[in-house]
């Protein structure tokens, strides 16, 4: 399913429950769709589970889970209802694989999506975009306000920054997502899907580790992007990995050097040319350093 049809759909679902307060009310978005929500044991690994009975239809999460994750369930079994796509993981939510992208089909990372777009919503995160910097300290500020993940923040803020930066996700060393934002598309710096983590980049090194914890970096835009503007960047990077799911996470903030195009004009082709566009206006944003 396209992205643009998802992310539409979760701002309808929003709007038609009245939902505009963050942390976004997932329990009554379950309700305004008809769904009980109930915190029961599950077993190991499984996030929840959703099935009706006696005309009723049900959620289930993990009370073992956090708020966090719990919240991130609800959503995607929601999303299945909404989107009208099958479950493919079967009747259990299988809890590692809730955003990630290895190995998983387009239906249920399309699912994750919905989730993300509900628990941040545009129009809450675009104005705090204003006012905080792209770096792990704010994003810790921001997920706890939201009550999401740090992934679903990170990648809300790079949509709603003007200023030049990124997120990227890769696993086992390969990047598997990436969102830049406007202004780094605006000056044709694109960062590929599918491509090994960069040598000097604070992600290889964590990957590297093999240990979870925080790595910084200062290289070139051009050790993050093939791009001839890339050039005109240099790049501070943190990232963290998690070892469980060697994953890796990485906050990409651009700094213009040279404000000269290099670039012939010709204009590469990148996977979030296709994102819906955002509401109207686009906020400021201080420098990261």
């Amino acid at each position: 399913m396209d992205e643009n049809v998802v992310v539409s759909r979760a701002r309808k679902l929003l709007k038609d429950a009245g939902i505009e307060t963050a942390p976004v009310d997932v329990e009554a978005l379950a309700l305004h769709l008809g769904f009980k929500v109930s915190r029961v044991e599950l077993s190991e690994g499984e996030a929840g589970n959703t099935f009706e009975r006696r005309g009723q239809k049900y959620i289930c999460v993990n009370e073992k889970d956090s708020v966090v994750r719990q919240r991130f369930t609800i959503l995607h079994e929601i999303a299945h209802h909404v989107l009208k796509l099958p479950s493919l993981h079967g009747e259990k939510v299988p809890g590692d694989e809730l955003e990630r992208f290895t190995g998983r089909p387009q239906e249920e990372i399309a699912c994750d999506v919905f989730a993300a777009e509900c628990l941040v919503p545009w129009a809450l995160i675009q104005p705090l975009a204003e006012d905080m910097n792209f770096t792990l300290e704010h994003l810790a500020e921001l997920s706890e306000r939201f009550q999401a993940s740090r992934s679903c923040i990170a990648s809300k803020f790079a949509q709603a920054s003007e200023g030049h930066l990124a997120f990227v996700v890769a696993e086992d060393g390969v990047v598997k997502y990436s969102i830049g934002s406007k202004a780094l598309r605006d000056a044709r710096v694109w960062i590929s899907t599918g491509i090994p983590l960069p040598q000097n980049s604070a992600a290889a090194k964590a990957h590297k580790a093999g240990i979870s914890g925080l790595h910084e970096a200062d290289i070139e835009g051009s050790d993050w992007s093939t791009s001839d503007d890339a050039r005109r960047f240099a790049c501070y990077e943190q990232a963290t990995y998690h070892s469980p799911t060697r994953q890796t996470q990485s906050i990409l903030n651009f700094e213009e050097l040279d404000p000269r195009p290099v670039s012939n004009g010709n204009r590469e082709r990148h996977d979030d040319d296709d994102l819906l566009e955002e509401l109207d206006g686009r906020p400021g944003w201080s420098k990261y350093r």
